[in-house]
């Protein structure tokens, strides 16, 4: 005897998920030569122009190069265009690309309801 499997409902179709009005936060990350590194941040220090945007430094065992973070969080009116300024600014600096990763909040304080 053969037995089929049990059949299921088709699930009701899912409304489709709105895009997020949440702000966004831009992270970017890149790679300064030690040799470079005072004149780079006085560049980022200028370009950013007193904006709340953080600049951290991974913690490598590379003695050449330094890997940093910039954080431009959801109270900037435009980071898109903070970015872009700190981008022009520390171009000459970045030893290869500049990784930019943007997110939106979807739980917890500042996520979009």
């Amino acid at each position: 005897m053969n037995a089929s499997p049990p059949t299921r409902a088709a699930a009701p179709p899912r409304p489709p998920v709105p895009r997020s009005t949440a702000p966004v936060e831009l992270y970017v990350y890149y790679r300064v030569h030690a040799d470079q590194l005072t004149a780079a941040l006085a560049a980022f220090e200028q370009a950013r122009e007193a904006q709340p945007v953080r600049l951290l430094q991974r913690h490598d065992n590379d003695p050449v190069f330094q890997t940093w973070m910039e954080i431009y969080g959801p109270e900037l009116p435009d980071a898109a265009d903070a970015e872009r300024r700190i981008a022009a600014a520390l171009g000459a600096f970045a030893q290869g690309p500049r990784h930019r990763e943007a997110f939106a909040a979807v739980a917890g304080p500042g996520a979009a309801h």
